[in-house]
């Protein structure tokens, strides 16, 4: 291991659902330890502000800056660090096997897929409408099937790669209730799908795993947050108490794209303040 076990400078990393939320901070993330990252997302203007977002902040050195500028990508570019943004709906096959076979061309591997894109929808299971159950197992289920089987092409060609999939508290850790069955359904799913690509994959040195996501500061936990009498509840079963940010989801992810993570695969970590494993006694 090297001396900097997360720099990822002459990987290339591609972050689904990178338009905002997690995706965004992930991504962020990767590209500011020295990452070549696609920020892929079904939403092509918020990817391409969220690009132009990285290249402002400008993480990296005078030498990563020099190889973006010497790159001549016909995607958007950052001119600080090396990423770029692409327009993608996981849910539909072909366009995942046609982004993922531009990227491979244009930069020769992909080292790390962070399988982020997802969506919440509540469903009462005694009362529920199929177009909600359709689109919550075609993206958050079938959508990150068809993006860790298509890359993970391309990592067994290259025998070596890290798979990061988005599951959530409410995914196999913690039934919460609330009309959720069927979003933890599919987020169990991924559990499921983490373990198993772990077992197929180990021989050609890939390593996939997973994160458990609880209560975090994103758009899609909007409504809650705002909501003192919900949000109070929430932080009860929250033993650090206060609410999760993007950027402790995003440290997590970097840990596993990393050589520090090297040996870790098949695993569901989660990033929830300790709500699924610790019981905070009333002093």
């Amino acid at each position: 291991m090297s001396h900097a076990p997360f720099d990822l400078s002459g990987k290339v990393v591609l972050v689904t659902g990178a338009g905002q939320g997690l995706g965004a901070a992930i991504a962020e993330a990767m590209a500011g330890h020295g990452a070549r990252t696609v920020l892929l997302d079904i939403d092509s203007d918020a990817v391409t502000r969220m690009t132009a977002r990285i290249a402002e902040s400008g993480f990296t050195g005078e030498a990563e800056a020099a190889q973006c500028e010497a790159a001549q990508c016909e995607a958007v570019q950052c001119e600080a660090v090396q990423c770029e943004a692409a327009q993608c709906d996981v849910t539909d096959r072909l366009q995942v096997q046609q982004a993922v076979e531009q990227i491979s061309e244009r930069h020769g591997r992909i080292d790390v897929l962070v399988n982020n894109a997802g969506i919440h929808r509540r469903v009462d299971p005694m009362d529920w409408e199929q177009a909600d159950v359709d689109a919550l197992l075609a993206v958050n289920l079938l959508g990150s099937f068809y993006m860790a089987t298509t890359v993970g092409r391309v990592m067994i060609e290259q025998r070596a790669g890290s798979i990061i999939n988005m599951s959530a508290l409410g995914g196999g850790l913690a039934g919460l209730g609330r009309s959720g069955s069927m979003y933890g359904m599919t987020k169990g799913g991924i559990v499921s799908l983490t373990r198993d690509l772990a077992a197929e994959w180990g021989k050609y040195e890939i390593r996939v795993n997973a994160l458990a996501p609880g209560w975090i500061r994103t758009p899609m936990t909007n409504a809650l947050q705002q909501n003192p009498e919900r949000s109070a509840k929430v932080l009860e079963r929250v033993p650090l108490g206060r609410w999760g940010e993007p950027q402790d989801v995003a440290g997590a992810a970097l840990f596993l794209a990393s050589d520090a993570a090297r040996y870790i695969t098949g695993h569901t970590i989660p990033i929830d303040g300790g709500a699924a494993n610790v019981i905070a006694l009333a002093e």
